[in-house]
């Protein structure tokens, strides 16, 4: 994806014009209504369509998305992080579950989500219409286009529940106003792209940041599975759910498909490499089925990252070793970050001290010139997240990807989706034992068996984004942030409220 996002910038930038954000850029954070389209002097050669997808990927690696947005919205509501004191007032209502209308974080992710429906919409409608274009190619950008559509969709409906359906372009202002849908239909919608896009591409990898058929299979599989759990666990506003276990059959058939139709991306033993970026973004077979993928080359935040500076502490500048329980490994220098991301003791303290996605994946001592430094998870400086770090950043430039969908996170999806089988422990077995913490108890029942499985996810998965709708699609969110650690919810617990920049534009709303 970077080397590409590098050959079409100057493509991008005419797609940008083309496409009329109402005078946003790539990188500007002001909102837009959603792409106005002028097809006519667009879309004309296979040149336009490969720019066109590019643009469209180009919104998830954005400051508002998945390069920083992403996390806000959905880490700080959870028991795994909170923020430095001097944080936004948006920031603080979502670490404090008591969102307005008017929290801009909220009102920033809404703004580039819908750019980005916004986009795939236009790959989809005028891409399959491009004269001369190869056949595999045509299909493989349409089928993105629906991939990128129904991850969009997906996160809106698991951030706020209804929310207009937008499924064509807008070549007119009259089209903008448009009422909300029920969580239903968007479902039916998301299912229905996921599975046009299943047909249209195919399993290899065409490279780093685009999706393929083991990309759409995974996504399919989350899809299942928040619809089943939400349906199990009576999750407010999915009684329109007639089987949990019909859904949970076809989360373990895509899930399936991933782990045992394919070879391009599988399991890697060893927990450093996996975040590794010399690593997974030069592997054969690599964990990161899909990511939002920049290069610290880049010439602006968005091709680049800084997203590690949310993380690592601002005090000094720090080197770890690569393997923390490898006294021999290579010391690396993760330089010094901003302490805008705390890592919370709830999470913190829940890992068994042998778990190696603990003691390898959570940076607690660090040195700076020959002086070792114990990190307090009580002070302003706490243990933090190796997930996103870059050695070899340029300044405050980095090329960390942010992980959307990783092999381990669908192996805990067939295990979830299976039940206590022989599959399903397999399945988790697999990830308990590479964190060194031994075999699930095989007596379990089917409840408890899911349960042990969506506590592994928090572990496993943890500062990556999936947490709070774990709790959200398993109607936990009380009985996990209230009852179990003490947080008080006002409000935004299962939905956050619309942003009111869209209430008060679009009447239809209402």
């Amino acid at each position: 994806m970077t080397t590409m996002k590098k050959k079409f910038f100057i493509k991008c930038t005419a797609v940008a014009l083309v496409l009329v954000m109402a005078g946003s850029s790539c990188s500007k954070m002001k909102e837009d209504p959603y792409g106005m389209i002028n097809s006519k002097t667009f879309y004309k050669t296979a040149d336009d369509a490969r720019a066109a997808i590019i643009y469209a990927y180009s919104i998830l690696p954005e400051v508002g998305y998945y390069s920083r947005g992403y996390y806000i919205v959905t880490e700080l509501p959870t028991e795994n992080l909170t923020q430095k004191g001097d944080a936004g007032v948006g920031n603080l209502e979502l670490d404090e579950l008591r969102t307005t209308s008017t929290n801009s974080d909220l009102d920033n992710i809404w703004t580039y989500m819908y750019r980005g429906v916004a986009r795939a919409n236009a790959v989809i409608a005028n891409v399959p219409n491009i004269p001369g274009m190869v056949e595999s190619e045509r299909n493989q950008i349409t089928g993105e286009g629906y991939f990128l559509r129904a991850l969009h969709f997906f996160n809106l409906v698991r951030m706020f529940g209804e929310v207009p359906l937008r499924t064509s372009t807008i070549e007119d202002a009259s089209q903008i106003p448009m009422a909300k849908s029920p969580i239903k239909d968007i479902y039916d919608q998301i299912i229905s792209d996921l599975q046009k896009a299943d047909e249209l591409l195919t399993t290899e990898r065409i490279s780093e940041g685009r999706a393929n058929r083991p990309a759409v299979e995974g996504l399919l599989a989350k899809v299942y599975l928040h619809l089943a759990s939400s349906k199990a666990y009576n999750s407010p506003g999915y009684d329109f759910v007639a089987s949990a276990d019909d859904y949970y059959a076809q989360a373990k058939l895509y899930a399936g498909k991933v782990i045992n139709g394919q070879s391009t991306f599988n399991f890697t033993e060893s927990l450093p490499d996996i975040f590794a970026i010399d690593v997974y973004k030069k592997a054969a077979v690599t964990e990161h089925i899909f990511d939002a993928a920049v290069d610290r080359s880049g010439d602006r935040e968005g091709s680049f990252s800084k997203l590690p500076n949310m993380f690592l502490p601002a005090d000094r500048p720090m080197t770890i070793l690569y393997n923390q329980l490898d006294p021999s490994s290579a010391q690396i220098n993760i330089g010094q970050g901003w302490g805008h991301f705390r890592t919370e003791n709830a999470v913190y303290s829940s890992y068994n001290d042998v778990d190696r996605r603990k003691t390898q994946l959570i940076v607690s001592s660090y040195t700076n010139g020959g002086i070792t430094y114990q990190l307090d998870i009580t002070s302003s400086s706490r243990p933090f997240t190796r997930k996103f770090i870059d050695p070899d950043r340029i300044g405050d430039a980095s090329s960390a990807n942010s992980p959307i969908i990783r092999y381990s996170d669908i192996l805990l999806v067939y295990a979830e989706a299976c039940g206590p089988t022989t599959d399903g422990y397999a399945a988790v077995n697999k990830i308990r034992n590479r964190a060194a913490i031994g075999d699930l108890n095989p007596s379990l029942d089917v409840t408890s068996f899911r349960n042990a499985v969506i506590q592994e996810r928090a572990w496993e998965l943890a500062f990556e984004g999936n947490r709070l709708f774990d709790l959200r699609r398993t109607n936990s969110m009380e009985a996990v942030l209230v009852k179990k650690y003490g947080k008080t919810i006002t409000s935004g617990a299962y939905f956050f409220p619309i942003p009111q920049r869209e209430l008060d534009t679009n009447p239809l709303i209402k």
